[in-house]
């Protein structure tokens, strides 16, 4: 077992408002619920003297390169909030925020600092994104871009979806089961997006095609808003004002990628095997680390910027085996009375696109066992797998084990 575990703990936890346009510069946004976070925890802003985050704006690309406006570096928040006490920050280029989350981990247990602030913003451009920018497709996109794909993961996601279907000889129809009970649970959510609006199997069937076997519901839904955590030792969490998230474990994916992304030529049996191995690598350590296992995790929060992002993971995780996450969800197992209540917070599908962070998020609250009508009963084990492609994992736990 990992020497640090339980030594860690996320305190206060934040999340913006959000909205569909950039009416409201990202960096308010940021300031709010970095605010949040801190007034959660029970401290002040002057005590706070660590921050880290993945700032990497995502959006089309006609989205205005800002610093503020469609991302926040580490360098903005060190001027808004002026912090006088600051010893540590860090912002990590590992397309992924868990990995921030990590390093600020990392800093609070080498002693680099007393409380870290972590936050993800997100940049909602106006217009429809992403797409295929410039009018020459060059270098490998010649082969992909006159065909439809080249305007962002869902289509390259499509195809790797449409040959899981064959190669298993499953139905896009049980996809429906995921998003409808993620649905239902940002119901449960008032700071969900879709907090009032229901989705039902017909809905799913029916609506448009994005890139078969890809529908408007497999697909995450972007928004214009950011999230925040505070983290610090668990000798001082246990002094502040919430009951900590105690993190157990975490694990980084760490195979190699010789094509560069997943999907690349050293997948021989297929781009899904990628999830797979990485998924796996990510969370094996996870598993050694915490003492603990897929049976005994109670909630599990999982990556979810598509449909089948969220099923492979499962399967890369050990939760299921390969072929079987479209039967794994069926029959209430991912409800919140199942025996693996998914994405309880909505996800990125219902909830909003924060990334990873809000995963992370609601990985901490339900250990904490304050996630308001979205929390599961005798939640002591909760496992977050905070990205996909690569891969972050993190179990958090309601006390010391």
């Amino acid at each position: 077992m990992w020497e640090n575990r339980c030594k860690v703990a996320v305190s206060g936890v934040g999340v913006s408002k959000l909205s569909r346009t950039p009416d409201t510069p990202l960096i308010a946004l940021t300031y709010e619920a970095v605010k949040k976070a801190v007034d959660d925890a029970g401290l002040k802003m002057s005590d706070i003297d660590g921050l880290v985050t993945y700032p990497e704006a995502r959006g089309s690309a006609r989205a205005i390169n800002k610093d503020g406006i469609s991302f926040v570096s580490v360098n903005a928040m060190m001027g808004m909030l002026k912090l006088p006490n600051l010893q540590w920050h860090c912002q990590t280029d590992a397309a992924n925020i868990g990995a921030a989350v990590q390093q600020g981990v990392n800093a609070l247990l080498a002693g680099a600092c007393k409380y870290v602030v972590a936050w993800r913003a997100m940049h909602k451009p106006a217009g429809t994104y992403p797409a295929f920018a410039g009018t020459y497709a060059r270098g490998n996109q010649q082969f992909s871009a006159p065909y439809g794909i080249g305007g962002g993961a869902g289509t390259g996601m499509s195809i790797a979806y449409a040959r899981y279907l064959k190669v298993y000889n499953q139905k896009r129809e049980k996809m429906a089961t995921l998003s409808v009970t993620q649905r239902k649970h940002a119901n449960l959510n008032p700071e969900a997006w879709f907090y009032k609006t229901p989705l039902t199997v017909e809905q799913y069937l029916t609506s448009r095609m994005i890139a078969y076997p890809q529908c408007l519901y497999d697909e995450d839904f972007p928004v214009q808003g950011a999230c925040a955590i505070v983290m610090t030792t668990a000798e001082r969490a246990r002094d502040l004002k919430p009951k900590p998230a105690y993190l157990a474990a975490y694990g980084q994916r760490t195979v190699y990628e010789r094509g560069g992304s997943l999907g690349g030529e050293h997948m021989g049996s297929g781009p899904e095997m990628a999830y797979i191995e990485a998924g796996r690598s990510s969370s094996n350590r996870t598993w050694e680390w915490s003492g603990f296992g897929p049976k005994d995790v109670d909630v599990a929060q999982v990556y979810d910027g598509f449909t089948f992002r969220a099923i492979m993971s499962l399967e890369s995780y050990g939760f299921c085996q390969p072929g079987e996450g479209l039967d794994f969800i069926q029959d209430g197992r991912i409800g919140m009375d199942g025996e693996l209540p998914l994405n309880t917070f909505g996800g990125n599908l219902s909830a909003g696109r924060l990334h990873g962070l809000w995963h992370i998020i609601e990985g901490a609250l339900q250990a904490q066992g304050r996630a308001g009508e979205h929390q599961v009963k005798h939640a002591e084990v909760s496992f977050v797998g905070a990205s996909a492609g690569h891969f972050t994992t993190f179990i958090f736990v309601d006390k010391p084990y």
